[in-house]
């Protein structure tokens, strides 16, 4: 099992979906800190990455080289689910650019990722904390001509997260 910090922040103004109405009340979203979440679970320290709330672009670099371009992840679709008696989600879909390496390290290559997120709310049977269960789903589809085949993925990775209070 992996085992990485994540945090949620406030949604930026700027954001569809930033507000919302909930028992009588117009509350505002929540969103992943991507920065966070992907150093974490990438072990790179904070200078690597760069993100800011509301930015659909996030670029990280993992390579032990100086020289080394980084990765470029850019969200090209986004879909939030506000959140209600049944639970919240998002549906992301990613373009991730980064160089082909060895003797084509000059060129660089896309792909594409959907990330699915299903969010529900509820309590830890043993300590009565609050936790949110999600179930996320991640395809991977092959980029022909600067179009991905959404349609057709070429992986698939389903995985239950648990979030708890530290």
């Amino acid at each position: 099992s992996e085992v990485y910090t994540a945090e949620f922040i406030e949604a930026p103004d700027d954001m569809a979906d930033a507000r919302y109405d909930f028992d009588g009340q117009s509350l505002r979203a929540a969103i992943s800190d991507r920065k966070r979440e992907l150093s974490s679970r990438l072990a790179l320290s904070d200078e690597c990455i760069r993100w800011k709330a509301g930015e659909d672009s996030i670029e990280y670099s993992q390579r032990k080289s100086v020289d080394a371009s980084a990765a470029n992840l850019t969200i090209v679709r986004r879909k939030i689910e506000p959140p209600s008696d049944a639970g919240f989600g998002s549906d992301e879909v990613y373009r991730i650019e980064s160089s082909a390496g060895g003797i084509f390290a000059g060129q660089n290559i896309y792909r594409a990722a959907r990330v699915r997120r299903r969010y529900r709310r509820g309590f830890d049977e043993a300590s009565g904390r609050r936790i949110i269960d999600c179930i996320e789903i991640v395809t991977t589809h092959r980029v022909l001509d600067g179009v991905a085949q959404i349609e057709l993925p070429t992986s698939t990775c389903k995985s239950r997260l648990r979030f708890t209070q530290l």
